[in-house]
């Protein structure tokens, strides 16, 4: 099958902060005398990223009290140690996240190396481009700010309408603007939940992109692990 249009996450499939999360992880986290390899630190983000993903589902950040808040990050910091295996106190995962906080202020966005290449050769091949993203109403400014805009006549945020993944809703939105049927698109994301689930109750075909191989391998997920990959897998060739 021919596909006639390619959707994206942004956040961990098209673009990522420079320095990149794990590297401020590893290099915090030896402020305090603990060794993390930047493979443990990838695979602690990848172990949170779904379970953090759930709790904005279900209760979304913006409806939680301040001690909430803070509940859930202190969470989230404990699950990121231990999936990258380290055991450490609640409040040394704490300290550890407050130190990446004040070395995060420097951070830039950046595409992936194979980003552009795999844009422009879908964009050869005639296929429609779009994003769909949880993320706010700038993510149009971010994507010009990046200098990748022109690959994309759609681009849809839940902050925009109104709905997050992994609800079929915000995907069904982008397929209505680009008026094909949902069979007729790919998704490809970095998160499970997110991405694949969502796309899938959507009846769009889902690619995970996996590009450290930090994912189980059991998940029910088409994996690919460069965006290079995507432009055969629209013409079928895969």
């Amino acid at each position: 099958m021919v596909y006639k249009a390619v959707l994206f996450d942004f956040m961990g499939t098209l673009a990522r902060f420079m320095p990149e999360q794990e590297d401020l992880l590893v290099r915090s986290a030896a402020t305090f005398g603990i060794i993390i390899s930047p493979q443990d630190a990838r695979r602690g983000f990848a172990s949170a990223a779904d379970w953090w993903n759930r709790q904005l589902f279900t209760f979304p950040l913006d409806q939680r009290s301040d001690d909430q808040k803070q509940d859930l990050y202190r969470e989230f910091d404990d699950r990121v140690m231990r999936g990258a295996g380290v055991t450490a106190s609640a409040e040394m995962a704490y300290q550890v996240f407050k130190h990446i906080m004040s070395e995060n202020r420097h951070a830039r966005l950046a595409t992936y190396d194979d980003a552009v290449p795999a844009l422009q050769e879908l964009q050869r091949r005639g296929i429609t481009l779009g994003v769909v993203s949880n993320m706010d109403r700038s993510l149009p400014r971010i994507l010009q700010r990046l200098e990748i805009d022109g690959y994309f006549p759609l681009v849809v945020s839940s902050g925009e309408v109104g709905i997050s993944k992994p609800d079929p809703g915000i995907f069904l939105v982008a397929i209505a603007r680009v008026e094909i049927l949902p069979e007729d698109a790919v998704y490809v994301g970095d998160q499970y939940e997110n991405d694949v689930v969502g796309a899938r109750n959507a009846g769009l075909f889902p690619l995970l992109i996996d590009r450290y191989d930090l994912l189980p391998p059991a998940l029910d997920a088409t994996r690919i692990r460069s965006l290079a990959e995507v432009p055969d897998y629209v013409e079928g060739r895969r």
